[in-house]
C-alpha cells in the first residue's frame, strides 16, 4: 500500500491542481498523478501495482488506471514482470550514478541545439518562465510547498532546453529527470538543498542565454552542476546504507535458514 505522503490527486493549490480533468480524460489524469505520486516517493520502490487498490486509491476506473501504468512502463518508473504485473521500479547505486552522467551530458548538448536553434519566441518564453519561477520560493515545510517548488524548477529548465527543437530528446530528458527525481526525494537531504541558492544561478544562465553568450553558458552550466555535487552526495551516501543493509539482511537470511538435504552419514 502507498505510504502515508499525501497524493498530489488531493492538493489543491491551482498551481498544482490545474494539469488534469479527470472527468473529460481520467487515463491523463491518473497518469499524471501516478507518475508524480511514484517520483515523490508516495509508492515505494519494488511496491506492487494492484488496479483494484488504484482504483480505491484514485476514485476512478479500472481502464484509465491500466493504460496510465502501461504509459509509465515507457518511462522506467514502472517495471513489467512477467505474469506478475507490474511494480515500481527498483533502485540501485549504479543506476542512480549512471542516470546523473547520462542526464548531465544530454542537458549539456540539448542546450547547446537551444543555443544554436532557438527563436525570439523560445528567448522570451525563458525570460517569462524564470520570472514565474523566482516568485516561487523554496519552501519544504509542507508536501505541497516543495512541489510547487519541484515544479517550477522543472518548468524553467522544460522551457530552457526546448528551444533544442527535437521532442525526442525532450522525451529522454523528462524521463530521466523524473527517475532522477525519484531517487532524490526518496533518499537525499532536504536541508542541504535549501541552502543551495538556485535562483541566482538561474538568472545568471539565462541572461548569459539571452545575450547568446556561449562560452559563459558552458561555464555557467558547468558550475550548475557542480554546485549540487554534495547534494547528490547525500543521494549516494544514503543509498550506499541502504545497499549495505541489504546485504546483511540477505547474509542473515541465509545463516538462519534451515538445512535442506539428507544428511551426511557419520
Amino acid at each position: 500500500m502507498p505510504t502515508d505522503l499525501p497524493s498530489v490527486a488531493t492538493f489543491t493549490a491551482p498551481a498544482l491542481s490545474g494539469f488534469v480533468d479527470v472527468e473529460r480524460n481520467p487515463t491523463q489524469a491518473v497518469h499524471y498523478w501516478l507518475r508524480r505520486d511514484i517520483v515523490r516517493g508516495v509508492f515505494r520502490p519494488m511496491e506492487r501495482l494492484k488496479i483494484a487498490e488504484l482504483v480505491d486509491f484514485y476514485k476512478v476506473g479500472h481502464s484509465p488506471v491500466r493504460e496510465a501504468i502501461l504509459l509509465l512502463t515507457t518511462g522506467g518508473l514502472v517495471v513489467h514482470e512477467h505474469q506478475k504485473g507490474h511494480r515500481v521500479a527498483p533502485v540501485s547505486l549504479a543506476d542512480y550514478a549512471d542516470l546523473v552522467g547520462v542526464y548531465r551530458r544530454i542537458y549539456r548538448l540539448m542546450l547547446k541545439m537551444a543555443l544554436d536553434h532557438g527563436d525570439d519566441a523560445w528567448e522570451e518564453a525563458v525570460v517569462v518562465q524564470l520570472h514565474r519561477s523566482l516568485k516561487v520560493p523554496k519552501l519544504f515545510d509542507s508536501p505541497e510547498h516543495r512541489e510547487t517548488w519541484q515544479l517550477a524548477y522543472g518548468g524553467l529548465h522544460h522551457t530552457l532546453l526546448s528551444g533544442c527543437g527535437s521532442p525526442l530528446l525532450m522525451r529522454i530528458w523528462t524521463d530521466l529527470g523524473n527517475r532522477i527525481e525519484r531517487y532524490i526525494n526518496l533518499f537525499a537531504d532536504y536541508e542541504v538543498d535549501l541552502a543551495l541558492d538556485h535562483h541566482s544561478k538561474h538568472r545568471e544562465i539565462v541572461d548569459a542565454l539571452v545575450k547568446r553568450d556561449a562560452p559563459r553558458l558552458e561555464t555557467l552550466v558547468r558550475d550548475f552542476f557542480e554546485m549540487g555535487t554534495s547534494f547528490h552526495q547525500t543521494v549516494t551516501n544514503t543509498l550506499a546504507g541502504v545497499e549495505q543493509e541489504d546485504v546483511e539482511d540477505a547474509d542473515e537470511a541465509v545463516a538462519s535458514a534451515p538445512k535442506r538435504g539428507r544428511p551426511r552419514k557419520k
